[in-house]
């Protein structure tokens, strides 16, 4: 058991031996907020040394005395380690806490994003804390990482509750393509952490897909387009082009024009990517480009006939339903009785005066057929009404029967008996 203590004993000395080295490469590790710096004393020459923020290597140091960071984190605590590269290796480091980490966490803004969109903005958005208190509110402040100058949010967007949720910049041309920003927390029932982002805003924008004009006729397509931005300058282009109802084709560009033989009429549309960035822009609306005139002609005129030709489809099934259903109505008799068109039946009397009439003519009704003829002639009928009177149902029997007659008349078959006065014979 004393062996066992002597051995622990041992092994303490040792450490505290080697943290008090004298002969450590790296003395009195310290960080300087004015300047950005982690700064440290060197004794003894080394070949290297890097500089690590929560284990991920950022920059080597200049001269061997300092590491020079463009952005320190306001609002999180962060690990700051050097490595020096010798035999043996050897690493040491801090921990950093900024005055924007003081409060509860989870009352912080969370979810800050920002990105520039339609070429000349820039909007900022974050949800309020989960645990933020009922009187929280947020402001949203920025400063370029070249000249360090901070500025408030000019125009924010709150929440049903009035909490700042959202910040917009109408003007992002003078913008420096670095900056840092950051929301501030306040309330007066306790402490609020802050939240910051250090972008690149050639990396957040949100690229709008170009309008494309053409130049063409039947033989080319000449189509251009130009991606307006602040901040990127070299884009990667795809092109979608569809004829007719032929499958899509689509071409990957640098170029901002692209040319197309024997086009005829085609749709394109386009989509944009900035160089060296992941993101694409949403795909440009589609455009008609008509270089052969003539063959929109005949589209227009096929149109035509075939509109022309469903028009007299229809009208022919329309009339032929018309004559269907007309064919499937009751028909009415043409010889129902003295009120329907039949004339009454004679007596018998009349009928043997009439076979005592020469030329086998009934003087009633030879006399009844020679007046109405004569009556008809001498006078015209009125408008919309047929010669002798009557409905079309009362001149159906009557007006065939005296038709009949008139026909025998003139064929000879019977000779026209003066006219009877009185009403007897001779």
């Amino acid at each position: 058991m004393a062996l066992l203590w002597l051995a622990v004993l041992v092994m303490s000395v040792c450490l505290l031996r080697s943290e008090k080295d004298p002969d450590s490469p790296i003395k009195n590790l310290r960080m300087e907020p004015g300047s950005r710096r982690l700064t440290w004393d060197l004794s003894g020459n080394v070949s290297e040394i890097k500089c690590f923020i929560n284990s991920k290597y950022i920059t080597k140091a200049i001269d061997s005395r300092y590491c020079q960071f463009y952005v320190l984190p306001l609002c999180e605590v962060k690990n700051f380690t050097i490595s020096v590269k010798q035999d043996p290796p050897f690493s040491t480091g801090l921990q950093y806490v900024p005055r924007g980490a003081e409060g509860k966490p989870a009352a912080a803004a969370r979810g800050l994003d920002c990105w520039v969109h339609d070429v000349d903005f820039l909007t900022c958005s974050w949800e309020v804390g989960r645990a933020a208190p009922g009187d929280v509110q947020y402001r949203l402040y920025w400063r370029d990482l070249k000249a360090y100058r901070e500025q408030e949010c000019p125009r924010y967007e709150a929440n049903n509750r009035g909490v700042h949720v959202r910040c917009r910049f109408d003007d992002v041309s003078r913008l420096q393509r670095h900056i840092q920003f950051w929301v501030n927390g306040t309330s007066r029932r306790s402490g609020i952490p802050c939240s910051d982002l250090c972008v690149e805003l050639p990396e957040i924008e949100r690229l709008s897909p170009p309008h494309i004009t053409a130049t063409c006729n039947k033989s080319y397509s000449m189509m251009e387009w130009k991606v307006l931005s602040h901040f990127n300058h070299r884009f990667l282009y795809e092109l979608q082009i569809q004829k007719g109802t032929d499958p899509a084709s689509t071409e990957k560009l640098y170029e901002n024009h692209f040319v197309i033989y024997n086009p005829g009429n085609y749709v394109a549309k386009l989509k944009v990517q900035g160089f060296f960035r992941k993101d694409w822009s949403e795909w440009s609306a589609p455009q008609l480009f008509v270089c052969d005139p003539k063959d929109e002609h005949r589209r227009d005129w096929l149109v035509s006939v075939l509109v022309l030709l469903g028009t007299l489809l229809v009208l022919g099934l329309v009339a032929l339903l018309c004559r269907s259903f007309a064919e499937t109505l009751p028909s009415h008799p043409s010889h129902e009785g003295p009120h329907h068109g039949q004339p009454p039946e004679p007596q018998a009397g009349a009928l043997g005066h009439q076979q005592s009439q020469p030329g086998g003519l009934s003087g009633g009704r030879g006399a009844h057929f020679g007046g109405n003829m004569k009556r008809d002639l001498r006078r015209p009928s009125p408008i919309g009404q047929e010669p002798g009177g009557g409905s079309p149902e009362e001149r159906s029997g009557l007006g065939r029967e005296h038709l009949c007659q008139a026909h025998r008349v003139n064929k000879g078959l019977l000779h026209p008996v003066p006219e009877l006065r009185g009403g007897g014979s001779r």
